[in-house]
């Protein structure tokens, strides 16, 4: 994820790694953003990373001594190299939210999903920058609000996992399956609705000849010990086109 001074979204994806260790998709992760830094103008970047060790190894405050994250390192560097002035900052996994949304959406497809490059002109995100604003912390629970106009299409969310006991400061999501096509449920906690969203938009906003081949995406709840998971699906009518909420064609429940 690449994004300007003031916040914009630059380039948003999320790239199929196979089997990685943590560390090493999270070096994986830094060399693609820094390949896509390298077609912007020159100019100086933070990084942002809620890896510890990442950020350790990369201030030299660690040694690298694993065989397979040395190269990787090493990559790292030569890009690094490359721009006049850079710095690195250690961010918690919760303000991380959505880089884990884009790792969740390769992870589910099986494949490379590119939602923004300015560059090639590509923009399946819709709004879901916006979402990335972090939710004020005094609100215990998501307000409804306009996810797409009418006549869009609808998707599909179960609860695949509940919240921890007690973790939960709404007390629980809304009762699941539900549909989501213009508005969240109410009684969504702030903390589920920050995590779903940008997933939610970017199924809403997909390509309707594209729309039938989403496949089914997970999203936990960014709340740290809630540990709550969530299966999101479009709905399709029985065309393959994408349905409307209450039509009577949704897909079944997972």
């Amino acid at each position: 994820m690449v994004r300007e001074d003031g916040g914009g979204a630059v380039f948003e994806a999320g790239f199929f790694l196979g089997h990685q260790t943590n560390n090493a998709a999270e070096y994986h992760a830094l060399l693609r953003a820094l390949e896509r830094v390298g077609q912007c103008p020159p100019q100086p970047i933070v990084i942002h990373s809620d890896s510890e060790l990442l950020v350790r190894q990369l201030t030299g405050v660690y040694q690298v001594k694993s065989p397979k994250l040395a190269p990787l390192f090493r990559q790292v560097q030569m890009q690094l190299l490359r721009i006049a002035h850079w710095s690195i900052r250690h961010v918690p996994r919760e303000e991380n939210t959505r880089a884990d949304a884009l790792a969740n959406l390769a992870m589910d497809a099986g494949r490379d999903v590119v939602l923004r490059d300015t560059a090639a002109g590509i923009d399946r995100a819709g709004s879901a920058a916006e979402s990335e604003s972090a939710p004020d912390a005094r609100t215990s629970r998501a307000p409804a609000g306009p996810l797409a106009g009418p006549g869009a299409a609808a998707v599909r969310v179960t609860l695949a996992r509940p919240p921890a006991g007690g973790a939960c400061p709404a007390g629980g999501p809304p009762h699941a399956p539900f549909t989501v096509q213009s508005a969240l449920p109410a009684g969504l906690c702030v903390h589920a609705a920050h995590a779903l969203l940008p997933t939610l938009l970017g199924i809403l906003n997909t390509d309707p000849e594209e729309f039938a081949a989403v496949p089914t995406l997970t999203v936990r709840c960014g709340r740290p010990g809630c540990h709550a998971e969530f299966k999101l699906s479009p709905v399709r009518s029985s065309n393959g086109a994408p349905g409307q909420s209450g039509s009577g064609r949704e897909q079944a429940p997972f």
